[in-house]
């Protein structure tokens, strides 16, 4: 079973290379990237724990952007910090994704229907489906944590040191995020 769960990975980023297979991303500042934007779109770790622990050191940083207008996509129903009333909520769960562990068309016609500034996604781990959506949402900055395929999907990667709690992590990543 793991073997097949495997090829239907492999099949769906060798999908995603080619879809993707023409974007170009162009030189740009990357001076103030996140206090500039105007809307920005957060896809939240997968996992209720690790998403309240994301949300939670995101929500500190998003008061330096507080007119922003930001989308949050998140598995499961349960509330996270940044899923207040604020925020437009996206769900993702599993039959949302297709069999190749892509996003399916009506959580990405949500995605789209904004233009997004700035897509951070908050996964320590690759998750396909968030990196997809973080790349279809032709947000000129695309943020991730460095790791193996992230080259595909986000122009801005930030080497983490992962070791110690999700909350020294998480606010390692936001603290890096400040800078911008």
């Amino acid at each position: 079973m793991q073997i097949l769960r495997q090829i239907r990975t492999w099949l769906g980023l060798a999908y995603a290379r080619w879809r993707f297979r023409t974007d170009r991303d162009y030189h740009q500042p990357l001076t103030e990237f996140f206090r500039s934007a105007r809307s920005i779109l957060v896809v939240l770790p997968m996992g209720y724990e690790d998403a309240n622990v994301a949300g939670a050191a995101f929500k500190r940083l998003l008061g330096g952007a507080a007119n922003a207008h930001v989308t949050v996509v998140t598995t499961g129903i349960r509330a996270t910090p940044l899923s207040d009333g604020r925020s437009e909520v996206i769900r993702v769960d599993e039959v949302d994704l297709n069999p190749f562990f892509l996003p399916r068309n009506n959580i990405m016609h949500r995605v789209i229907a904004h233009s997004y500034d700035l897509a951070v996604d908050l996964n320590l781990d690759f998750v396909l489906h968030a990196a997809y959506i973080c790349k279809a949402s032709r947000a000129p900055v695309r943020v991730g944590i460095r790791r193996e395929h992230s080259d595909t999907f986000y122009n801005v990667q930030l080497n983490l040191d992962r070791s110690g709690s999700p909350q020294t992590v998480y606010g390692r990543f936001v603290d890096l995020l400040n800078m911008f």
